[in-house]
This record gives C-alpha cells, structure tokens and sequence, in this order.
C-alpha cells in the first residue's frame, strides 16, 4: 500500500494534523507520498516525527527551531530507551529537508571544520586532482593524514614548520609496528 493511501486511513496521520505543528506533519506526510514511500515506512517515519516532536516541545522548544542537532540529541535520548532503526536518521533527514524546503525551519548553518580538517581537504583535493588517485585510496590517506596531523602537528599548520623528517620516520615507525599507520585502528 502506498503512502497516500496509508494516509487517508491513518489515524495517526489524522491526529498528526490536527495536533500541535499540523502544518508540519501535513508537508512531511506530502514528500513521503511524493516520493513514493509504503505504507510500513510512513507510518514509522509518522510515528518517529511524533517522538521528535513531543521530545522537543517537553525539553522547551519551538518546533520551528528544529535542527541537526537536536535531532541528534533526539536520537541519542532515543537510544536509550529503544533501539535506532537503521532508518531512523534517514527518515528524520528527509523531515528537516521537506521542512526547510517549505520554511517552516531555517536553513541549516554551516558546519564548521576545524584546521585540521581543512588541511586534509586540501590534502585530498591535490591527490585526486593531481595525483588522479581513486576516490577509495583518498579517503584512505585522508584518515591517516588526519591521525598523523593531530599527534604530530596538534596546534595545526603552525606546528609544520618544527616538522622534521626525524619526526616523520619516528611517527611511521611506531605505528608500523602497532599496525595503526595502515589498517585503520585508532591511536
């Protein structure tokens, strides 16, 4: 059964609707419909705004402030009560952008990257481009770039001018030995 049929019977839809934010459960019903979603997956995606919803309001908040970051909050309140469908971020994504879309929420804000992070986009912009490696191989040396950059060069770009090639052997060899420089464990 498709959503829209799902939702001229739901009683669920109808209390949505008619509650508290009726708007928002209204536009967010509309784009699992649009796009196709059963019966099964809008009911859960209902019932999960409903959780969202009712968790937000009681913590103090206006729906209208809803964001990324409480619906990480959300969900980490969630999970310790029951246990995170594998949907379940997708289909709380998919509310933010269907709600954005009709502004009814602000835009998101920019995430903001920290130094290092810049630097390893850099990094993986200059092996792709000019190195032309495979995406899989640059995801790979970002990882470790990264590790290598927050032991090694912990204040950023202005620890690279103290970087010598002795710190550079001493930091591959004690994870060569460890195993970290290459297969992905955490230092």
């Amino acid at each position: 059964m498709k959503a829209s049929d799902y939702l001229q019977r739901s009683t669920l839809y109808r209390k949505l609707i008619h509650g508290p934010y009726g708007e928002f459960a209204r536009v967010y019903a509309g784009r699992l419909s649009d796009e196709g979603f059963g019966q099964q997956c809008t009911w859960r995606s209902l019932s999960l705004f409903r959780e969202l919803r009712d968790w937000h309001l009681g913590n103090g908040h206006d729906l209208q402030d809803l964001s990324e970051d409480h619906v990480e909050r959300f969900l980490e309140h969630r999970s310790k009560h029951w246990s995170i469908d594998s949907g379940d971020r997708a289909a709380l994504r998919r509310l933010l952008a269907a709600l954005r879309q009709e502004g009814l929420i602000p835009a998101a804000l920019p995430i903001a990257r920290t130094e290092h992070e810049r630097i390893v986009d850099v990094f993986a912009a200059y092996l792709t481009s000019e190195r032309g490696l495979a995406a899989s191989t640059v995801e790979s040396h970002k990882l470790l770039s990264h590790r290598f950059l927050q032991e090694v060069c912990p204040a950023g770009a202005d620890g690279f001018a103290a970087l010598t090639p002795e710190i550079v052997i001493g930091y591959v060899e004690r994870h060569a030995l460890d195993g970290s420089a290459d297969s992905g464990k955490a230092m």
